[in-house]
């Protein structure tokens, strides 16, 4: 988000960018996607959990060479930090609502955006930060 830029321009842009890279994933052939999987391999996040294929290509047409990624606090559990400047890369992430105690609920499964950031776009934590967050994680 830009200094001009109100909070509800910054979403409706993010959630435009998302679009046009839905889209472009979506004019893709058989081939092409056949192609582009061979590629990509399987990304992972810092977790090791693998991403689905239409994930792993938002990623690939946002930044080329992605390799493992993760948010903002997943990077700093694992410690390492997000270089100061570095843009975040969309991905979808799946979500239902939860049932109320005691109801079981046949919620749809919807997605929303999240931010993940690549191993490139990070770099460890200096002895110091990581002895200061021991020391404030113990408080």
């Amino acid at each position: 988000m830009n200094k001009n830029q109100t909070k509800t321009e910054a979403i409706e842009a993010k959630k435009a960018k998302m679009k046009q890279l839905a889209e472009q994933f979506a004019k893709m052939t058989e081939s092409e996607r056949v192609e582009l999987s061979n590629q990509l391999g399987s990304l992972r996040t810092i977790e090791g959990r693998p991403l689905s294929f239409k994930n792993s290509a938002l990623l690939y047409f946002q930044r080329k060479g992605v390799s493992i990624v993760g948010g903002f606090q997943q990077w700093k559990k694992a410690g390492r930090i997000v270089k100061k400047g570095e843009k975040a890369l969309g991905i979808f992430c799946p979500a239902s609502t939860k049932a109320k105690e005691g109801e079981t609920t046949d919620s749809p499964t919807f997605f929303f955006t999240g931010n993940v950031f690549d191993i490139s776009q990070t770099e460890p934590l200096t002895p110091s930060e990581t002895l200061t967050r021991s020391l404030v994680g113990n408080m």
